[in-house]
């Protein structure tokens, strides 16, 4: 090794660089030395030939077969290693031996050659003297991996007899002598020169490996950033896409596939109450969940937010096996270091090739499952019937008809009256929606469900509140208006409707907004502080549909109510069903004690209202009272009646 560092003094701070230095000079050395003894050999047959009848039969006979068995020894052991290569720390030992081998061969030949030079004629001599320069030469060119044995071959075998030749006393011989020590010169500073080449290709090679293994591991990054999610280290919607895509191509296996889409339930919560780093957590943990239940029967994607994707191999039974199961593993708790999170999972599955034969309609109607799905309670799942696409395309057609008809208010408000039951009298208006669409009026029914899926739902609300506002300003009543949770979740939503009552110089006091209780579990305290805004402003609260939600005596305490709705399915239920009868009696009773006003609704008949007078209730309205009816036809009959 310290041999090396000689012929390399400017490669020694980088050990990776001279452990590459010697492999590379092993395997020149396994390639050439078996090639250069066997030029020795030949070469001492000839020298051996042409010093043969002048000297004894040992010099011209035994000394070339002792050297020539030496030479095929050490070609054997190279030959040997023509497909081994030795861990790096060992090849100095290798390369070491070669100099000691090399400077005693090149001892042992050019002794030879100047004792058989010493006894020869001027020809002889000659001959001599090139069949040993040339010799040398041919070994220096098979050594030059390794500088420093070619010059033990130069200095050791061809430098005794050129110095015979410089003083010889014969010119011929002189200029002969002249002649190598310049060819033998030029030969050094031409090895020296080459090995210089060798190491700088095979430097340049080096960088060239390190730059095409630069190259292939940018790639390999681009490719994961590509194609794999950085948060969970899932295959991404890029991913899915081309996946699909293969599988669905006429190129395609043609093997029935089934196409998951997951979308977690209360995942918003997460993020909002205990921030992203638990959301970005929790959805870690998922990744890892889903990818466990999924197992070998497919793969699993996320599609971005709280949306996953999974390809399932088999027909729809095993798509609807592993959509079960990972419909109940999201449903088990989430525990983290210092959380416990309970979320759930909707699952929309579409099947190919029953469902969509191209990637496009296969991703949509997976999508529609999902959507029907969660509207049927959340944590279920639900495969694509065609049905399904029918219904989302009339949702889709109504939805862009309900943009077009606000434009021209095409929605307008009509008002059903609240009644006092023990007198009769008018003391308030519900204000519902109806939309005039081809000629009829369409109910709330049908489209504030859409409206509040496509976010059209505010500024509906708002421009019916303007309206009647501007239509019910001189009549001296309230007028009630129901909230749907998702404008309470809007933390401009008071200033929006408190705008509208200054715009239109409505009292305060005379609006009662009406919510339910599924606004309160939908997020409970964005409600509070919307609700005590307008409270402070003299608006009026009711609580709509009391009765049908969860923990109603807790929402009684949570927020200051100033009335109670029944809900019109136990009114409808009274007369049949003593159940329903008990449960009115109760809300009735509750909110007396309370001091709560209590509103029925869905009176359709005298003897349900002289019912609900007995029970102790004080307000009501239903069809018994008086269908919605718009301002105008409102106005009529009042007036009828005055006269």
């Amino acid at each position: 090794m310290d041999m090396l560092r000689l012929t390399l003094p400017a490669l020694q701070e980088d050990g990776d660089w001279n452990r590459a230095i010697l492999v590379e000079q092993f395997a020149a050395l396994r390639k050439q030395v078996p090639l250069m003894y066997a030029m020795m050999f030949v070469d001492a047959t000839f020298l051996a030939f042409a010093a043969y009848g002048t000297v004894s039969p040992w010099w011209s006979l035994g000394m070339p077969t002792l050297l020539g068995l030496l030479s095929a020894a050490r070609a054997i052991f190279w030959l040997r290693r023509r497909s081994f290569t030795p861990r790096p720390e060992l090849i100095p030992h290798f390369l070491r031996g070669t100099i000691v081998v090399a400077a005693v061969l090149s001892l042992g030949f050019g002794g030879w050659g100047l004792l058989l030079y010493a006894q020869g004629d001027l020809v002889r001599r000659a001959c001599i003297a090139l069949y040993i320069f040339i010799g040398a030469i041919s070994c220096c060119y098979c050594l030059q991996s390794v500088p420093r044995a070619g010059q033990a071959v130069v200095v050791f075998g061809a430098a005794p007899v050129t110095l015979c030749l410089l003083f010889a006393d014969d010119w011929f011989l002189r200029g002969l002598g002249c002649n190598i020590l310049l060819v033998g010169f030029v030969v050094l500073r031409m090895m020296r020169n080459s090995h210089a080449g060798f190491v700088e290709m095979l430097a340049s090679r080096s960088h060239m490996v390190a730059e095409q293994e630069r190259a292939k591991g940018a790639e390999q990054r681009a490719h994961q950033l590509a194609y794999h999610d950085p948060l969970t280290g899932l295959p991404n919607r890029r991913a899915l896409a081309e996946a699909l895509e293969q599988r669905t191509t006429p190129a395609g296996d043609g093997a029935p596939l089934g196409l998951l889409i997951i979308d977690l339930d209360r995942f918003k919560s997460i993020n909002d109450v205990h921030g992203h780093p638990a959301g970005d957590q929790l959805l870690r943990d998922v990744a890892a969940r889903l990818s466990n239940v999924v197992g070998e029967q497919g793969t699993s994607y996320r599609l971005g937010g709280d949306e996953f994707a999974v390809i399932i191999d088999g027909d729809g039974d095993a798509a609807r096996r592993v959509a079960h199961a990972i419909v109940n593993a999201m449903l088990r708790p989430f525990a983290g270091p210092e959380l416990v999170h309970h979320i759930g999972a909707s699952v929309g599955i579409s099947l190919y090739p029953h469902d969509a034969l191209d990637l496009d309609t296969l991703m949509r109607r997976a999508d529609i499952a999902l959507y029907k799905a969660k509207h049927s309670g959340r944590s279920q799942h639900c495969a694509f019937e065609p049905m399904l696409d029918a219904e989302i395309r009339r949702r889709a057609e109504i939805e862009r008809e309900m943009r077009e008809s606000m434009g021209r208010d095409a929605f307008v408000p009509h008002y059903q009256a609240i009644v006092c039951l023990k007198s009769g009298d008018v003391v308030g208006y519900e204000l519902l929606a109806r939309w005039r669409r081809d000629g009829e009026e369409i109910g709330p029914e049908q489209f504030i469900p859409i409206a509040e899926e496509c976010g059209l739902i505010d500024t509906l609300m708002l421009r019916l509140l303007r309206r009647a506002c501007q239509e019910t300003r001189d009549w001296q009543v309230s007028i009630s208006i129901n909230v749907s949770p998702t404008q309470l979740k809007d933390p401009w939503f008071s200033q929006k409707l408190l705008a509208v009552l200054v715009r239109e110089r409505f009292p305060a006091r005379r609006l009662t907004i009406e919510i339910t209780e599924n606004a309160l579990i939908v997020d409970a305290e964005s409600a509070q502080e919307a609700i005590a805004s307008l409270r402070n402003q003299g608006v009026q609260l009711a609580l709509d549909d009391f009765g049908t939600g969860y923990s109603s005596l807790q929402h009684l305490q949570m927020l200051p109510f100033d009335r109670l709705k029944i809900d019109r399915s136990f009114v409808a239920a009274m007369g049949r069903d003593p159940q329903a009868m008990r449960l009115v009696l109760a809300i009735v009773t509750l909110a007396n004690t309370l001091g709560l006003p209590v509103v029925a609704e869905g009176i359709e008949t005298a003897a349900a209202a002289q019912t609900l007078t007995q029970l102790g209730c004080a307000m009501g309205q239903g069809y018994l009272f008086g269908h919605p009816m718009s301002a105008a036809d409102i106005v009529a009959a009042r007036e009828a009646s005055a006269a």
